[in-house]
This record gives structure tokens, sequence and C-alpha cells, in this order.
């Protein structure tokens, strides 16, 4: 919805002759009003009809901040008035350096800034995207019924008609507005009276105090800090310090992996070519996993419209964090995640008791979301975003509880061959974990680690139980990787508002055995998080744990795996001739060809976090050996903070066995040839 707001001296419209075949009951001949009047001009959009009632209330609270906006006006001038009078004293009396600033002035008199009465009038010309339905003309009777509600006097002027009207705008500060309504389906605001418990390795359940200033207070049986300062990260202030540079974006620029991009919108990203090996590498490890667990790929459209109601019981949930994309005399939202075009598809299809459970995995390139400019915190927080998202259809509840231990273990295996420590998190219906409990404490027992559990007196979303596994940041500021979710609404054919009113679901069903037709349950696995957030879970816990444990990528998702070190040029071409035979196995390595000493480019070598140094001098050349430095990645440091191991004079079919039992199971990835030689190598910032 568009809306133009005028503060009028008085206004008149005048009935002419119908302009469609169906206009609305016009009884007057004209509709005069005199006084100070706010004439709203009113453009009702394509999604606005999904509920007439909804952005017609929408549309009258947007019309009362208006009103208050104009009449709050002076007593805000004479406040910014009284800043600046103490301003100019400090000025007057020395304590304050600059120039004295001018009072202001409004340009009315002070009672000139009310509204007397509103006047909401359809007005079409503020939107190329008006619904086409013809219950578009009851939002400005509605507007103005809301409004009357508020105490505040309205008329609406009839739909359907050629009119001509007279205002008189009275051309102060605030005479003119313009404000875009989205549609935004919310649940009235619920107080969540959320209980919070530890759940110990062992399964016990321990109930989590605070202090006077609302601090986690310490517990005896938990010794895990790493876990103490997750819970005060999780359960008290999770705002970012914008003061601080957080630690992942130094090293995703000088790794040349991503950075800024200062031509686009902010919080989408440019990947330089490591960073694109390593985002390629986890989603041929994902996909690969998930294919052998079990699911099909699909993949939906970026893109979708908004006149489809089943769409637009979901998007309009996210109103303020959408993008919107016009073609034509079409306008289309971009995707904001893989469910709702899933999930009008799953509806459509002719589901059979014997698919279940139906797993379908799609690589999310890209999600899109608005994020607020002070929520965007590098990789952490973005606009634009890779999800790689499975989504599970399962026959009945039980089913789904089944399926969701299966995929418990899924993720937890999948984030253990990241190499990324998290934190468990539980949270579930009061009821929902009564009658769940045993194996939800089961599976955290497997953790050997303690794990935070969240309760809720009800539902106020669509699942009943969620998992998250979350991370720590160097900064101990935690945010969340993977998830799973039971959902138990979004296959419904309708759910019940809190206020009684039928929101429209999906409506995905299936004809049991019975004979009787049954809406699934529907898992929601993310079962990385999103990519971005992944590299900064790496980066950030390697950097949180560097006086402890030695940083560094798992070999098989390094960039570079291998990098070759010659003591002197005499040995440049066996190097080469080590380089073109690691090369053809499929491993990335490079060889450092520069004139510089072998102490540099060790260094150079660890300060990149690369697994595996190869050095090569006479004694290798000469016995066709090759001498290795193995990184300790994310092991403790050894003697005197020692990063590496020392492997002196095997051959190099040693190195590709070794490459081979810790690379099992995943991916291989090229390294382009330019990459290979530092004489040829691409540098992408100055």
């Amino acid at each position: 919805m568009k809306i133009l707001l005028i503060h009028s001296d008085g206004v008149k419209v005048v009935k002419n002759k119908p302009a469609t075949s169906e206009p609305q009951e016009f009884p007057e001949d004209i509709i005069e009003m005199k006084g100070l009047i706010l004439v709203a001009y009113v453009s009702v959009e394509d999604q606005d009809t999904y509920d007439t009632d909804l952005i017609s209330k929408q549309g009258a609270d947007v019309i009362e901040e208006a009103i208050l906006q104009i009449t709050n006006f002076p007593e805000r001038v004479r406040e910014r008035n009284e800043e600046i009078r103490d301003y100019n004293k400090g000025i007057e009396e020395g304590k304050t350096k600059g120039k004295q600033r001018k009072f202001i002035e409004l340009i009315k008199d002070r009672s000139i800034y009310r509204v007397d009465k509103v006047l909401v009038y359809p007005w079409a010309h503020l939107s190329k995207f008006l619904s086409n339905e013809a219950v578009a003309m009851e939002v400005c009777p509605k507007i103005a019924e809301f409004l009357s509600e508020k105490g505040i006097k309205a008329k609406f002027s009839p739909f359907g008609w050629y009119k001509s009207f007279e205002i008189s705008c009275i051309g102060h500060e605030v005479a003119e507005m313009y404000r875009d309504v989205k549609l935004a389906i919310t649940p009235e605001e619920k107080i969540k009276n959320s209980v919070f418990k530890v759940i110990t390795p062992t399964g016990n359940e321990l109930d989590i105090k605070f202090d006077d200033e609302h601090n986690v207070l310490p517990f005896k049986e938990v010794k895990d800090q790493d876990f103490n300062m997750f819970l005060k990260s999780e359960l008290g202030s999770r705002r970012v310090d914008k003061s601080i540079e957080p630690a992942h974006i130094k090293v995703m620029k000088e790794f040349e992996l991503v950075d800024f991009d200062p031509n686009t919108d902010a919080g989408n990203l440019r990947w330089y070519t490591k960073g694109v090996i390593m985002k390629n590498l986890i989603k041929n490890y994902v996909e690969d996993r998930l294919i052998d667990y079990g699911a099909i790929l699909i993949d939906t459209p970026i893109m979708y419209t908004v006149k489809n109601k089943k769409l637009t019981a979901q998007t309009a949930r996210f109103p303020a964090r959408s993008y919107w994309l016009e073609s034509g005399s079409d306008r289309y939202l971009l995707r904001y995640a893989s469910d709702f075009l899933l999930f009008d598809l799953f509806s459509s299809m002719n589901l059979k008791p014997q698919y279940f459970p139906l797993r379908v995995y799609e690589w999310e390139q890209y999600a899109f979301r608005r994020e607020l400019e002070g929520e965007l915190t590098g990789l952490r927080r973005l606009r634009a975003f890779i999800m790689p998202d499975m989504h599970s259809l399962c026959k009945d509840l039980d089913s789904a509880i089944e399926e969701f231990k299966k995929q418990y273990f899924l993720i937890k295996n999948l984030e253990k061959d990241l190499g990324v420590k998290t934190f468990v998190i539980f949270r579930a219906t009061r009821d929902f974990y009564r009658e769940n409990k045993d194996w939800i404490i089961n599976l955290i027992k497997t953790e050997d680690a303690p794990a935070l559990l969240e309760l809720w007196d009800e539902r106020y979303y669509y699942y009943v139980l969620k998992l998250e596994r979350n991370v720590l940041s160097a900064e101990n500021k935690d945010a969340t990787l993977a998830t799973n979710q039971i959902d138990v609404e979004s296959c419904l054919d309708y759910m019940i508002d809190t206020d009684g009113k039928k929101r429209q679901k999906y409506n995905i069903s299936f004809i049991d055995t019975d004979g009787k037709v049954k809406h699934p349950m529907i898992l929601h696995n993310s079962p990385t998080g999103g990519i971005e957030r992944v590299l900064w879970g790496l980066i950030e816990s390697a950097v949180r744990n560097k006086d402890k444990l030695v940083p560094g990528f798992k070999t098989w998702l390094s960039p570079i795996q291998i990098r070759i070190i010659t003591i002197s040029n005499e040995q440049n071409k066996y190097a080469e001739k080590l380089l073109n035979l690691i090369s053809e196995k499929s491993y990335r390595v490079d060889f450092d060809d520069r004139e510089e000493t072998v102490g540099k480019k060790i260094r150079q070598a660890e300060i990149e976090w690369i697994p595996y140094i190869i050095i090569v001098g006479k004694t290798e050349q000469a016995n066709e050996t090759i001498s290795i430095r193995k990184r300790l990645i994310g092991k403790p440091f050894g003697p005197k903070k020692a990063t590496s191991e020392q492997i002196n004079n095997i051959k190099v079919s040693k190195l590709l066995e070794i490459l081979e039992e810790e690379t099992k199971g995943a991916p291989k990835y090229k390294l382009p040839r330019p990459f290979r030689r530092f004489s040829t190598k691409v540098s992408f910032r100055k």
C-alpha cells in the first residue's frame, strides 16, 4: 500500500460520473470537510488484498502516526531550541568552541499544527502494481472505520467515480508525507515466559540463575569455560561492539577469500578465487553427504510473485526484510528462503505414502534479506547469502521425531568434519519436551558437553522443537550455524490465528493407505548454516583459540593444501616436477618460486595457515625425496610454541598416502593454474 498524506485547510470532493461498472455507493453529490484536514491518498497494491482487514489496520496506524507527527512537531521544535539555547550559552561562557546556532522558527502558527479530521481517498496513481481484486475497494472504508474507532473523525471518498476535488496544502514542515506500507502478518506480541536450563553431559537438568543485573551465575557442575561464555552471550546481550572490527574481516581480506564491494548494496560480497574454492568445496561436500543420506535435489527460482496467496501468507511475515524487484507491469520478491516455492511445489505434487520421509535438498544461491545497516557484520550477517537447505516431509509426528534423531547426527558429523566447535541448543514447548524428554536428553548425552534448553509455555511460530548449533566468535559473541525444526503448521490448509481468523497455509497433503487425506510434517534442516557464516565461524574460532590451538582450516577445505619451497634455485626443476605430480592427483599445491630466503617463505606459509610445506634441498633432490612440515591444525602447540611437526626425507608417494587418508571422503577441487606459482599468482587487492 502506498499513502500520500497532505495536510490541507479544508477539502472538497465533487462527484461527476461513474468510472467503473460497479462503483461504490456515493450518496452525496459533494463531500466537503472544513477545518484542518489530513487527506490520505491511498493505492491498494496486489499483495494487500490477501487480508483487507490487516492492511487497513496498518494503514490506519500509519495515518495516526502522521497525525502525531504533525501535532507534536511544535513541541519537538521547542525541545530542539532548548538544546540550541544551552549550546549557545556554552559558547558565550567559553565552555564550548564553535559558532552560535540559530533558533528554529515554525513556518506556521502553532495552532495550525493539528488535525481535525481525515479524508481517506482512493488514488491509483501512486503505484504500478495495483490490486485488481474487487475487495480492494473495501480498504479505504475500513481505514476510515479503524480511525473512527481510535477516536479520529474520518470519512472516505468512494471508489469507482470520476471526481473533481479541491485541497489547500498548508505548506508547513510536515504538511506533505509519503508512506510505503508493506502487508505485515505478525501475530500480536506475546510475552514469552521462556525458562532456560542447562542439560549436563550426564543428563541432569540445572536451572539457570541470574544476578541482579541479569548476568548468568556460574555452575559448579560445568567446568567448560567456553560453554559459560556461550551462555553469557546467548542469555545476555548479543549485540556486537561496532567499534571493534570482527577478527574474521582482517583474515578474509588478507587471505583474499572474500571482500566488500563498494558498488553494490551493503551485505553483498565479492568472492575471490580462494574463497570460491572453499565455497564450492563445502557445496560439493554437503551435497555428496545428503545424496548419500537419501536426499533428492531441486533448484527453485530466485524470485517469485506476490499474487499467489500461499506465498503471501509467508512473505508478509517479513515485509521489512524483503527485496522487491520490478519487471514491466509486475513485481516480484527476491527469494527470502527456499521454503516458499518449495512448499508451493509440494502442494501441487501427487505425494504418496511410500515417498516418506521425502528429503529434498536445495543449494540456495542466493537468499536475500534486507537486514538493517547496523546489523550487518562482515560474514556473520548479510543481505545476500548462500544457504544449504534440506526439507523432509514425514508422514506424521512420530516419524518426524525419528527422522529428527537421525538428522541430529547428520548435522553433528558435518560440523565436526568442517572443523568448528559448536554449542547445542534445544528450544521446545513445555508439552513437547515433557512428552519427548528422554530421547532429547539421550541426544545431548552423545555430545560429551552440556547443552542449553529453552522451554516455552506455548508455540509461538510454526515449530514445536528447534535444534541449533552455535559457535563463539573471538569477541565471545555467539551465532547460529546449523538448525533443524519440526514444523507442525505449514502443511495444513489453514491455521486459526490468535484473533480467531483463518490464515491460509500451503495445504500439502497425501492420501494414506487407509484412504484418508492427511497432512505430513516438515523438518527444516540447514545442515551447516549459511556458507558465509560457516566461514565466519571457522575463522573466528581459529582466532579465538590462537593462543592455545594452532589456527587453520582442515586440509580438505584449505584453499592451498601444500606449498613447495626450495633451498636454492638449483632445486627449481625438481620442485616443478613435484608440482605437476601432486597437481595431477587433484591436490591444491603451489610453488613459492620467489627470490626470497627459505625462512621468509616458511613464515609466509605459516601466516597463510598452509597445512603442508614441502622443503627440498640438495639432499632431497639427490635422493628424489621430500621433507615436510605438517601443520598441527586445531591441536595444541608443540614445544616452544611450534606450529608443525617435521618429517624428513620421505618419498612423495608417502605424502600422497597421508593426504589421501586425511582427506578421505571429502571432495577434491583443482587449483587454477595461475595460482600454482607465486610468479603467476593473481593478486586482487593492492
